[in-house]
């Protein structure tokens, strides 16, 4: 319902803008272009320093074009990522569409945000808005141009302005019209998204040890270090989750993986790439919780359609030349498959990068507990684009969703493999 009434005050908000524009000797419908931006088609682009402070992407929804003067985007910050001090002459409006975040006029104290606020900023006033510390916050901002200019930007929101006094919101009461039962378990999640903690409220009552390990060193530390950016850890979380069947908590990651700005074409990417390495059961249950997130966050699944190929590096040549040296005598078919779907194929498609390859391939193996066969993976996520900080600091990472045991067990093949 939260996400409904949001997305009904954008419409309300673009139409009246439209209708506004509209003169009485506008052109007639009939002479007028219908234009559609699909889910899924727009790129999405890394927040510029200069104006943002931490991990922000940005998604341009459409641009400022007469007669209309506004302009919109859905911006997504990391946890503890916020803009830079600003300043709109038209004003702005900021639809918060996922998680929680802050905001501040200059001289005032910080207000919290959460999912289906709507912000009012008022034209030529200074201010910021971001995401809180421990949770990442996605908002639309619609903004209108005066004479050509949308935004002044100024100097960055320090992190003892950040962290200043803050004035938390409650969550209001339902209104007074009771769910059918049907709905009643929606409402239920919709009450624990607005918790600003991680953990939740049922971990929070049934186990207070883990809400606190979950709120203070997974969401508190681990998730927000610099040595892997969020679209990175949701990559190895979800490969965890994919690897060792767990598709209960797949739903919530994939979202917060779209959030942190991995593409639907990149994560539907994954789910080919772990067929061949984790194996087909294990992709084919992940179908389910996509299709939930794609439906709800209305992913255009026709722009997810088979992708162009790399052309082959001498480097795949000899992988396969030396797998089919080892075991061609032995098993022909299996050398076949090896080089011509898996070498020629698999890690030649654009849909995902090598480099991201290299990366969920190491965290399947470790996921799995196959350590013994990472040392190969490892040299080539080198030549990938990986660095050592990277690999070591995802095995960090995946110790939390696959195991101590087995992030162990993957950080000693690393320190043979990449240690001297």
């Amino acid at each position: 319902m939260v996400r409904f009434t949001a997305l009904l005050t954008v419409m309300v908000l673009m139409a009246s803008a439209f209708t506004g524009a509209q003169s009485p000797g506008a052109q007639s419908a009939g002479t007028q272009a219908l234009v559609i931006s699909r889910a899924g088609s727009r790129p999405v682009q890394a927040a510029p320093e200069a104006n943002f402070t931490g991990d922000v992407r940005v998604e341009r929804l459409y641009e400022a074009i007469d007669p209309s003067h506004s302009s919109g985007g859905v911006v997504t910050f990391s946890p503890g990522a916020r803009t830079a001090w600003h300043s709109h002459p038209g004003g702005q409006i900021l639809i918060v569409t996922a998680g929680t975040g802050r905001v501040q006029l200059w001289g005032q104290t910080i207000q919290e945000i959460r999912t289906g606020d709507v912000v009012k900023i008022p034209a030529g006033v200074k201010h910021w808005h971001g995401a809180a510390p421990n949770a990442s916050m996605s908002h639309l901002g619609i903004t209108e141009q005066r004479d050509g200019t949308a935004v002044q930007w100024m100097e960055k929101v320090s992190d003892a302005q950040y962290n200043g006094a803050l004035t938390k919101s409650e969550p209001l009461p339902q209104a007074a019209a009771q769910p059918t039962r049907a709905e009643q378990p929606a409402a239920s999640s919709n009450r624990q998204q607005s918790n600003a903690s991680p953990s939740g409220d049922l971990q929070q009552r049934i186990a207070p040890g883990l809400a606190a390990l979950t709120d203070d060193v997974l969401f508190g530390d681990v998730w927000n270090r610099p040595e892997l950016s969020p679209r990175d850890r949701s990559l190895v979380t979800l490969t965890v989750l994919i690897a060792t069947g767990q598709t209960g908590p797949l739903g919530n990651h994939l979202t917060r993986a779209l959030t942190n700005g991995l593409k639907p074409s990149e994560a539907s990417a994954l789910l080919a790439h772990l067929a061949i390495y984790c194996g087909w059961p294990s992709a084919v249950a992940a179908l389910q919780p996509y299709e939930q997130v794609y439906d709800a966050r209305k992913v255009d699944t026709s722009s997810l359609a088979a992708t162009t190929r790399l052309p082959a590096s001498a480097s795949e040549t000899a992988s396969g030349r030396t797998t089919g040296n080892a075991l061609a005598a032995v098993a022909p078919k299996f050398v076949q498959l090896t080089n011509d779907v898996v070498f020629d194929d698999l890690w030649r498609r654009t849909d995902l990068s090598v480099r991201d390859r290299s990366l969920v391939t190491i965290a399947a193996l470790a996921a799995m507990g196959d350590a013994d066969q990472l040392d190969p993976y490892l040299r080539r996520g080198l030549e990938n684009g990986l660095t050592r900080g990277q690999v070591a600091e995802a095995v960090t990472h995946l110790a939390f969703y696959a195991g101590w045991t087995r992030a162990t067990r993957a950080m000693t093949a690393v320190a043979n493999a990449l240690g001297r």
